[in-house]
């Protein structure tokens, strides 16, 4: 019987999974995750890693001690774990590098032992941060903040940090093999049918809804930084960088704008600070990005005077052939801040 998959508790059929942890007998929190056990196990790895960074160590240890379920945290990765690491492309503060993972992630469950074991070999992408031997306090509490926006199904998985032979620091991320936005549309000469379109848009949407659930932003949601994952069935969009944008060694008492200008919401523009609007502004040239094939304002240079026009309220043109409810809805996005719709609305409609 202590084979059978669920368990019967009153009226209620329980999981073996969610059923009292065999090794302290305490319940578990999530499925196969007893937060005592799991907890005292990191606690115990603690003195056999560190980053030489305190900050950093002080991160992956809260994010640790904290997590609620499996890939719930991040972990230091020594870069000797890492083979084939290839230079993929430069952003506008970091280098991305495609890797092998030989160990994988901690995510794979083991029915019979009843516990979590690594994934084996697995593509990850590494995140090179420029500058990073001088990684700011500013840049390192971001992470701590969004960690559990990070680790969201709706958003790019992130697994840890590594640091390279020339001691800059690495985010290490899932691999999507269909790169960035841009990347794909590249790829499909800018044609993407209007079925894909909303799959795409439902991902991001779904993703923003949860960053802003958490009470926090984005900031920079441009092409760059959605990653597209092509199934079978769908294709859907991923959110990376959340709350990550800037140079990482940049000191937060200094007043600038930073962000990919035909993305960034006038009112940002004009010195506003960015909030859950600006990022329904960015979700709108998104989804005119989608729409035409092409970047936005791919036709004049991103300069002052573009950044001036949009403050005056120029727009992107929109294609004649765009369904009246998409683009309805994306200059409801392109609105004022405050007539824009949620993120909890676009991932709902």
């Amino acid at each position: 019987m202590e084979e059978n998959i669920s368990y019967q508790q009153g009226n209620k059929f329980t999981p073996k999974e969610l059923k009292d942890c065999p090794e302290c007998g305490k319940p578990r929190i999530s499925f196969g995750w007893c937060l005592e056990c799991e907890t005292n196990a990191m606690k115990e790895n603690f003195p056999y890693w560190t980053s030489k960074n305190k900050e950093i160590d002080e991160l992956i240890r809260y994010t640790q001690l904290n997590a609620t379920q499996a890939c719930d945290y991040l972990e230091w990765i020594p870069f000797e774990k890492f083979e084939m690491v290839k230079y993929v492309g430069k952003g506008g503060f970091s280098s991305v590098y495609s890797a092998l993972w030989m160990e994988g992630p901690r995510w794979i469950w083991d029915d019979g032992a009843q516990e979590w074991t690594r994934a084996g070999p697995m593509n990850v992408a590494l995140k090179r941060l420029d500058n990073s031997q001088n990684i700011s306090s500013s840049y390192i509490n971001q992470i701590k903040a969004y960690h559990k926006c990070l680790q969201s199904a709706s958003l790019a998985g992130t697994f840890g940090i590594t640091k390279d032979p020339t001691s800059s620091y690495m985010i290490v991320m899932k691999y999507y093999e269909n790169g960035n936005l841009y990347q794909y549309l590249d790829h499909c000469n800018g044609i993407i049918s209007w079925r894909d379109m909303i799959d795409m848009l439902w991902g991001i949407a779904g993703g923003l809804e949860r960053i802003h659930s958490e009470r926090k932003i984005h900031g920079n949601l441009h092409g760059g930084n959605l990653l597209i994952e092509d199934e079978k069935v769908s294709t859907d969009a991923r959110i990376s960088d959340v709350g990550l944008y800037g140079p990482c060694n940049y000191d937060e008492s200094r007043s600038q704008i930073y962000g990919v200008l035909p993305y960034v919401a006038p009112e940002v523009l004009r010195g506003e600070n960015h909030n859950t609007a600006s990022d329904i502004y960015s979700f709108g040239i998104v989804m005119n990005t989608l729409a035409t094939g092409k970047r936005p304002w791919y036709n004049r240079a991103h300069d002052i005077n573009l950044a001036r026009d949009i403050c005056d309220g120029k727009r992107l043109e929109i294609p004649d052939d765009t369904p009246k409810f998409y683009a309805e809805l994306m200059q409801q996005c392109w609105d004022g801040p405050e007539k824009r719709p949620t993120a909890s609305y676009l991932n709902e409609n």
